[in-house]
């Protein structure tokens, strides 16, 4: 009888212990793709905490702080996320110069974009983004030739961009 009592408590500390497990990486991306920034972020840092799915979870994390405008966060994250492994993607980098352009650091926002533009699978919208902040970012540093140039190429690949447009008059007069 002590035996089926030690079977039946192990037994229901083994339910207990799997049903009250958490995974803070998988309640951080439920948490991100619902939009609850916040929320993501804890869970994304607990994750790492106890290192599951370590650069997956630098990643969120870093996703989760630029959705909340923590753009320095953001920019750690996203490097810890590289750091550990993580695949160098367009949106990573695009994101990381992003997090350059916020902080006004153009010359290293630059080097960000360019290395996205040669990620593989970037789809199309993620490439016309990362082209235009390259633009922009040669505008603040006041290298107008140099933005002149990438911005003619980019309205020949996107005419129907009528913000380039205009930003291609804009520098005409420049």
């Amino acid at each position: 009888m002590r035996k089926l009592h030690l079977y039946i408590a192990v037994f229901l500390m083994a339910i207990m212990l799997t049903g009250c497990i958490v995974n803070p990486y998988k309640s951080g991306m439920e948490a991100l793709e619902s939009g609850q920034y916040e929320e993501a972020a804890e869970q994304f840092k607990e994750a790492v905490k106890k290192e599951q799915n370590k650069a997956d979870s630098y990643r969120g994390l870093g996703i989760a702080l630029w959705e909340t405008k923590d753009y320095e966060g953001a920019k750690e994250a996203l490097g810890n996320a590289l750091e550990e492994g993580s695949k160098k993607t367009g949106t990573v980098y695009n994101l990381l110069g992003s997090c350059e352009l916020q902080a006004g650091n153009m010359k290293e926002a630059i080097a960000y974009f360019e290395e996205g533009l040669k990620a593989d699978g970037n789809d199309d919208e993620l490439t016309k983004a990362m082209r235009f902040n390259c633009i922009f970012a040669y505008e603040k540093l006041g290298d107008m030739e140099t933005a002149k140039n990438l911005l003619s190429e980019y309205v020949k690949d996107y005419p129907e961009d009528e913000e380039a447009a205009k930003e291609a008059e804009f520098l005409e007069t420049r």
